[in-house]
């Protein structure tokens, strides 16, 4: 049984603060560990998985390691700090948190959360077709760093803007529209977005759970993990 709080090491705590006679032992829960960048950005030592309805991070720590206590080195390898907002909701979840933000499901599929401009390009002619969304709106929610004011967006046509321009001797069509996105789909999005995560492959679990008793017991350099603190 691979408990986490089971392996993190004991400390002397001072419960009357700095009076030294009364010490009660308590978990250092200062104690991290993280699973090394080069792990996870190398293949062959994950797979990504699709969290289903059905699965949770014991449910998931079974199916992979046979040992449900095993959760969080799953949590771990994908920065999951919280299981109850961190990881995906199931369809009934979800739509009991549109319910309760939005009121009701039409409701949320009828308010618009945000504008986007989209600039869907096509290269001819080798027929490339590539999409760019300029998300903007008053909390700046945008991959770029934009400085575009949101009325810009918001006043932008709703009929779509067809431009063609020759670059290279190649023609290029750009095509500008506007999408309104819904408070259903930027919720969905969000929520969907959670579902693809990394699962460590089984054959290293052994050795991580050897590296973690290692480092609770002292800070040394290690090829899968590492201490934080």
């Amino acid at each position: 049984m691979a408990k986490y709080f089971d392996k993190i090491p004991s400390i002397f705590y001072d419960i009357n603060n700095k009076q030294f006679t009364t010490y009660q032992v308590a978990t250092n829960v200062f104690f991290r560990v993280a699973v090394i960048r080069n792990v996870l950005e190398n293949i062959s030592f994950y797979y990504d998985y699709l969290i289903k309805d059905e699965d949770t991070p014991e449910i998931l720590a079974e199916k992979v390691y046979g040992d449900p206590e095993a959760h969080w080195l799953i949590m771990m390898t994908n920065q999951i700090v919280d299981a109850q907002y961190d990881w995906p909701l199931s369809d009934t979840e979800f739509g009991k948190y549109i319910i309760s933000k939005y009121g009701s499901i039409s409701n949320a599929k009828t308010s618009i959360h945000h504008y986007e401009k989209v600039v869907m390009r096509e290269d001819e002619p080798s027929g490339i077709l590539t999409e760019t969304r300029f998300i903007i709106n008053h909390e700046k929610f945008t991959i770029n760093n934009m400085t575009v004011p949101y009325d810009t967006y918001n006043t932008l046509a709703e009929t779509q803007e067809v431009n063609t321009y020759n670059v290279n001797n190649k023609t290029v069509t750009e095509v500008i529209k506007r999408d309104a996105i819904s408070c259903y789909d930027y919720e969905y999005d969000i929520n969907e977005r959670k579902r693809t995560i990394k699962i460590i492959k089984p054959e290293y679990y052994s050795q991580i759970i050897r590296e973690f008793d290692a480092l609770a017991k002292v800070n040394q350099r290690l090829p899968y993990i590492r201490r934080l603190i």
